[in-house]
């Protein structure tokens, strides 16, 4: 029974390989090739979400899968088989899914859970089990876990002709320290680069934000300097208007003056003739 149910959880994780890579096939086939136009597609948080799970994929593969092919033991997190499978079904069949790190934000838990369980408990107990290792845990002819206890090595241990059992176990103790602090320092940088390329996304989406708003205020702007010159144009034309009305009524008291101007002559010619 157990068997069998190993065997289902090593195949439930191959297969939620596979279907993730044809999800990402079907994705990456509708997007564009341009980096610029991808952003703005519409399948743009599928790819998103898609390649966070490849990084989760990838830090499960790197804790599980070297003891899984070693036949120590299998892949024990069946849950987080659960929760990928979850993801993948969601961004298959909904068009405008959520943001990444909301989709997400289960997936990094348990899975997170499930690693640091695995390498601070399980880890230390398969290493001893592990063909070609020795009393501490470690492969024959690695190198050793570099550290304050470095310069006590296990050779240099045994070179003493009578061990005690009491330094070996010191030893096996700090091998172990020394093992489970790299283990944790490598999921922290691994962890690290995930949020690096998340606010690295979300930096691209400002600048685009930033972009169609800057566009936006430059339409209005050449709006606004249209209307004002329609504004002056009109403004132009209406005292053009007035000025000429007012020079029309002006002619008519220039003619009066005129001919008054010429009927004065004839007027004190008259006068004259009378006396």
């Amino acid at each position: 029974m157990d068997l069998v149910c190993q065997r289902m959880l090593n195949q439930g994780f191959l297969k939620v390989e596979r279907y993730h890579n044809l999800c990402q096939k079907q994705v990456k086939a509708q997007l564009p090739r341009r980096e610029s136009e991808r952003r703005n597609h519409s399948l743009a948080r599928h790819a998103d979400i898609l390649a966070a799970v490849e990084t989760r994929l990838s830090l499960l593969n790197m804790t599980f899968m070297k003891y899984v092919d070693s036949n120590l033991c299998c892949f024990i997190p069946g849950k987080v088989i659960d929760e990928i499978y979850r993801v993948l079904r969601y961004v298959n069949s909904t068009r405008a899914p959520q943001r990444a790190h909301e989709v997400l934000q289960e997936l990094r838990d348990i899975s997170s859970m499930a690693m640091e369980y695995f390498d601070e408990k399980i880890v230390p107990i398969l290493k001893r089990k592990m063909p070609g290792s020795d009393v501490s845990g470690r492969l024959i002819g690695t190198a050793p876990v570099p550290g304050p206890s470095a310069a006590l090595t296990t050779m240099q241990l045994f070179s003493k002709q009578n061990p005690s059992r009491q330094e070996v176990t010191k030893l096996q103790q700090q091998v172990k320290a020394n093992g489970t602090g790299l283990t944790a320092l490598k999921r922290e940088i691994s962890e690290l680069r995930i949020k690096v390329q998340e606010q690295q996304k979300q930096l691209q989406d400002q600048d685009q934000k930033l972009l169609e708003q800057t566009q936006i205020i430059g339409e209005q702007n050449a709006r606004l300097a249209e209307l004002e010159r329609k504004l002056r144009e009109v403004m132009e034309s209406t005292v053009g208007n007035s000025s000429g009305s007012g020079s029309n009524e002006q002619s008519p008291r220039k003619r009066r003056k005129a001919v008054e101007s010429t009927d004065c002559p004839r007027k004190s010619k008259r006068l004259r003739n009378r006396k």
